[in-house]
């Protein structure tokens, strides 16, 4: 096969080759200088290629896998085949098969002594040719995996060495099936749930789980340093796919067993739960290798068909990035798997790559194998090639962990908090070593945070959950008993359920305490995908009249008001109450007459102004009524407002003011006459505290006067501090949820309430400082973060989506703006491009006054519900967390 060349910038390759009678040629292309992308093998010479390596003479060694999700007309070898390329060849490669008798075969590397490592879905082997003829005929089993699961790509895969000899590898989430790994001593490893990152000797012994709470990390590497990375496919419902730095004894947030919802109590992806760690930087999407160079690490992306180039900063005890994309390619280059040729030094690196070709996950016959090329001398993004050493906190956290540097139990307590998340896990591994000696009688005498940190270090070292549980499940700090609920559900520890039921209906519970339990009470049900949206329980726990009004409130709160599924394009969604919530109901429920659940059912009918609207203006209408609850009642009115201008006109004259400002509020953009104008002007005389409020209905754009510039943060925070009355959380809370103004509960979730198209922001106050937040609302284009940027579709009949992408197969899925799934046939897509446009509307801040601004801010800042994450560190830098 004659090759051809990519240099930078010029050339675009147009292949002569046939995929399908409408299926056109790659089209690859360098975006950096000194890449240049060479063509050595394609199909039929190979077919959907997945692991690579490269040995002392040049040859590359390749993965042809011909039993991936195979159809029935298949047209292949009935076994997977492991080819060797000898690229010496002037004009053409040679070809040579070395061995065919694996299935589902997902990763190659290449050992000492002439042994070839395999991995297949369900073990992992190696291979050795001892007669010299170009063919192995000896095959060693060192892991296997013993399941149910067979699906092929989510089970083991990853290959790597470690600088000290060991094998490094990873295991997929394994469709959260129970499953045993075994090597070939000692004794094995059960699990469920979860992927991981494992290594074991060169000869399978000493086998050992490093981390935990991964999805499918299908790519590791180790660098020389002998620092561990893998990158980490991700779940669908909880983009972006991630690249991890690999700690002994970490723990990455991921549970599968808990479905598919994209908010979970006991699951996170970015090092938002205490105790798990946070990603080094989102990847393209679907990462299947990883490799060092310099001082960063080369990531080919099958679903963004491009190769990024991720430089790596030291950030504490671990790393930051940023993300150059070095080349990209069109809808027909899927690189997978990618290794460096040992052979190639000085001013120049080379790497070969695997290429998928197609977008279908079933083996199809087609299949490419790519040379990358880097001139140090040209490529100035890589930066220096030496690695940088160990920072302090890193240096620490190595010893904590590997038990060089012992602590005192204080210490480790104190560090177990620390805001380095890599440092505080690191900690918390140390300290487990010792949990098992602790008595419960000294434990009670510790700190709310200590005993946070006591909880997950017993729960870490596999303590007697029967000794210390019950003991924290009544504790007093419900950050405490959110973690012994985090243990119990994660452990599925059965014998608990009858402790979590009495947790679950006790009247002083909190929310995020109600959440957890729900949780883990529907998990211990044998229904762990059920999290805490299962509609029929949450209905008959709403409408057991048996049940304290608090706990109906909150089960209210969790019932969910739309539908995934998409609807019309740019329109919001329609909400509509669950089957089994009636107006009846709430109406009943609204009878109890407790302030707390007449909220939660105020928030309800608000969802569905339209059907409720009678019930909300019953609510709103009535001064027998607090002024919080009318309040809530006037905001779920103002998305019909203009049907019910007679009756919000009246309530701006009330003598309540929070009741009085709500309904102004309402009145904003509805067209009014020059006599209700005049009525309003004249409240200005009767109410001078509500001035505000009333100038912007009469007024609109006087909200954009006397105003810094977006840019000047500090000028907005003097601006704020110049407001004269007290700061209102729940009038924040309202313009917050507010379906006209704020609409923040569009794209975020907050307390149970809210979409999750952007970040959760009930832990905000955690997160950032008053300014990064203001910062963030004042030009929300400045920093998008990384997970949260989304992609514009164009599609082929002129119709364009924007939303933050989930999958790209054969298809195209995209969560919008709205919190609806749209998916497309990748055929119907005329183009993708990443958005540098955020979902956050630039001038928010001009649709609200002064005032709402400051309560706004006050309510993310102050308002948490709980402790529930006590002592959590601010794992989320503000790059990425604070744009959206």
């Amino acid at each position: 096969m004659v090759r051809q060349s990519v240099p930078f910038l010029i050339c675009i390759i147009y292949l002569n080759v046939r995929l399908g009678a409408a299926e056109p040629a790659p089209q690859v292309s360098a975006t950096q200088p000194g890449v240049r992308l060479t063509l050595v093998a394609e199909h039929p010479d190979l077919a959907t290629p997945t692991g690579i390596d490269v040995d002392d003479k040049g040859r590359v060694w390749v993965v042809a896998t011909h039993t991936h999700m195979r159809p029935d007309d298949y047209e292949g070898p009935s076994h997977d085949e492991i080819l060797v390329f000898d690229t010496s060849q002037v004009q053409t490669s040679q070809r040579q098969v070395f061995y065919n008798s694996t299935t589902a075969t997902m990763d190659l590397e290449l050992g000492a002594d002439g042994w070839v490592y395999l991995a297949e879905r369900d073990r992992i082997l190696r291979i050795k040719d001892l007669d010299g003829n170009g063919t192995a005929d000896v095959e060693e089993e060192l892991v296997v995996l013993t399941t149910e699961a067979d699906y092929p790509h989510n089970g083991l895969s990853g290959l790597s060495w470690h600088p000290d000899g060991d094998l490094v590898f990873g295991l997929g989430e394994n469709f959260a099936t129970p499953w045993t790994l075994a090597g070939t001593d000692g004794p094995a490893i059960h699990g469920a749930a979860q992927g991981g990152i494992f290594r074991c000797s060169a000869d399978g012994k000493n086998l050992r789980w490093i981390a935990q709470g991964l999805w499918n990390p299908f790519g590791t590497c180790v660098r020389e340093d002998g620092e561990i990375f893998a990158a980490d496919n991700d779940p669908g419902e909880r983009p972006p796919c991630r690249l991890l730095h690999i700690i002994e004894g970490g723990e990455y947030g991921y549970r599968r067993q808990y479905g598919p919802e994209s908010h979970h109590p006991f699951v996170c992806w970015n090092g938002e739960l205490p105790g798990t760690l946070p990603m080094v930087h989102p990847t393209g999407e679907a990462p299947c290798g990883v490799v060092p160079l310099g001082r960063g690490l080369l990531v080919p992306s099958w679903g963004d068909h491009r190769i990024d180039f991720l430089q790596l900063h030291p950030k504490g005890a671990s790393f930051t990035a940023e993300l150059t994309t070095i080349a990209k390619g069109g809808r027909y280059f899927r690189p997978t798997c990618i290794a460096q040729d040992p052979n190639v030094g000085g001013s120049k690196r080379t790497w070969y790559l695997a290429d998928w070709v197609d977008g279908r996950y079933n083996a199809h016959g087609f299949g490419r194998l790519w040379k990358l090329e880097i001139d140090l001398n040209q490529a100035d993004w890589v930066g220096p090639l030496s690695i940088e050493p160990p920072t302090k906190a890193a240096q620490r956290a190595a010893n904590l962990r590997s038990g060089k540097t012992l602590l005192a139990r204080e210490e480790l307590l104190q560090l177990a908090g620390d805001k380095d998340s890599f440092l505080a896990r690191s900690a918390l591994v140390a300290l487990s070593r010792t949990a098992n000696q602790w008595e419960i009688k000294d434990v009670l005498e510790w700190s709310a945070e200590d005993r946070v940190q006591a909880t997950m270090a017993l729960e870490f070292c596999q303590a007697d959950s029967n000794k210390w549980l019950p003991l924290f499940l009544k504790d007093k700090n419900q950050a405490v008993r959110f973690q012994a609920l985090r243990w119990i559900a994660n452990s599925d520890l059965k014998a608990f359920l009858p402790n979590v039921e009495t947790l679950l209906n006790g009247s002083e519970i909190s929310f995020t305490s109600f959440e957890a339990a729900m949780a883990t009470w529907n998990t211990l049900q044998g229904k762990p995908e059920a999290g805490i949206r299962d509609v029929d329980v949450l209905l008959a726990r709403v409408q057991d009249k048996s049940k304290t009004p608090r706990l109906r409130a909150y089960a209210l709160r969790l019932l969910p008001a739309q539908s995934s599924a998409a609807g019309e394009a740019d329109s919001l969604p329609a909400k509509k109450f669950p089957n089994g919530l009636t107006l009846q109901l709430l109406s009943e429920l609204h009878a109890v007459n407790h302030e707390e659940l007449s909220l939660e059912v105020t928030r309800a009918a608000a969802g569905n102004p339209q059907v409720a609207q009678e019930l909300l203006l019953e609510i709103a209408n009535n001064q027998d009524h607090s002024a919080k609850l009318r309040a809530e009642a006037i905001a779920g009115l103002a998305a019909i407002a203009a049907s019910h201008l007679k009756t919000l006109l009246k309530l701006t004259k009330d003598e309540q003011r929070v009741v009085r400002e709500e309904a102004l509020r309402s009145l904003r953009s509805i067209p009014l006459s020059a006599e209700q104008k005049e009525e309003l002007l004249e409240l200005t005389k009767r109410y001078p505290e509500s001035y505000d409020q009333i100038v912007v209905v009469l007024e609109p754009e006087s909200l954009k006067s006397d105003r810094p510039a977006f840019t000047d943060t500090k000028a907005w925070l003097q601006l704020l501090e110049q407001v004269q009355s007290p700061a209102d959380i729940e009038n924040g809370s309202r313009v917050f949820h507010h379906t006209q103004l704020g609409t923040c509960s569009h794209c975020h979730r907050h307390n149970g309430r809210g979409n999750t198209v952007g970040p959760d922001l009930t832990l905000q106050s955690q997160r950032a400082s008053r300014e990064a937040l203001l910062m963030s609302i004042l030009e929300p284009n400045r920093e998008i973060a990384p997970e949260f940027q989304p992609r514009t579709l164009l599609l082929k009949d002129g119709r364009i989506f924007t939303g933050i992408r989930l999958r790209s197969y054969t298809k195209e899925q995209i969560r919008d703006a709205h919190g609806q799934t749209r998916t497309f046939d990748k055929g119907d897509v005329e183009l993708i491009r990443d958005s540098n446009v955020s979902f956050m509307p630039a001038g928010l801040v001009n649709t609200l006054t002064n005032r709402e601004i400051r309560d706004l801010l006050e309510f993310l800042l102050n308002n948490d519900d709980s402790d529930a994450h006590l002592n959590k560190r601010d794992v989320n830098s503000i790059k990425t967390s604070k744009n959206y």
